[in-house]
C-alpha cells in the first residue's frame, strides 16, 4: 500500500502518448524508474506520457530522446463546404443522350 501518490499524478495533457500499464514494472508506473531502461538512479525527471489514470511515465535524461513523439492530430479528410449539387448529373448506365 503506498502511502504517497505516486510522482506526476494528477490531470495530464491530451496530447500525450498513453501508455498500457500492465507493460510496466511496479517502479515504473510509480514514476520511480525509467519507463524504457528501467533504471532508478538517478530518478527519471522527464515525462513522456501517462497512465490510463493520467498519472506520469518519466523517462531518464538518456532514453527520452529516444522516444518517438505522439503523432499530430489528423484534420478532417473533407471539409464541409456550401458548393451546393453538381452541375450535372451523371447519366445512367444504358441511356442514351440526346442533343
Amino acid at each position: 500500500m503506498k502511502s504517497t501518490p505516486a510522482r506526476g499524478m494528477g490531470m495530464g495533457r491530451a496530447d500525450e502518448p498513453t501508455f498500457d500499464p500492465t507493460t510496466l514494472t511496479t517502479a515504473q508506473r510509480d514514476g520511480e524508474a525509467c519507463a524504457v531502461c528501467r533504471k532508478k538512479w538517478p530518478r527519471p525527471r522527464h515525462r513522456v506520457g501517462r497512465l490510463p489514470d493520467s498519472s506520469g511515465v518519466f523517462a531518464c535524461d538518456d532514453c527520452a530522446p529516444a522516444l518517438p513523439a505522439p503523432r499530430a492530430k489528423r484534420a478532417p479528410r473533407e471539409t464541409a463546404t456550401n458548393a451546393g449539387a453538381p452541375a450535372a448529373r451523371p447519366v445512367p448506365a444504358g441511356a442514351t443522350v440526346s442533343g
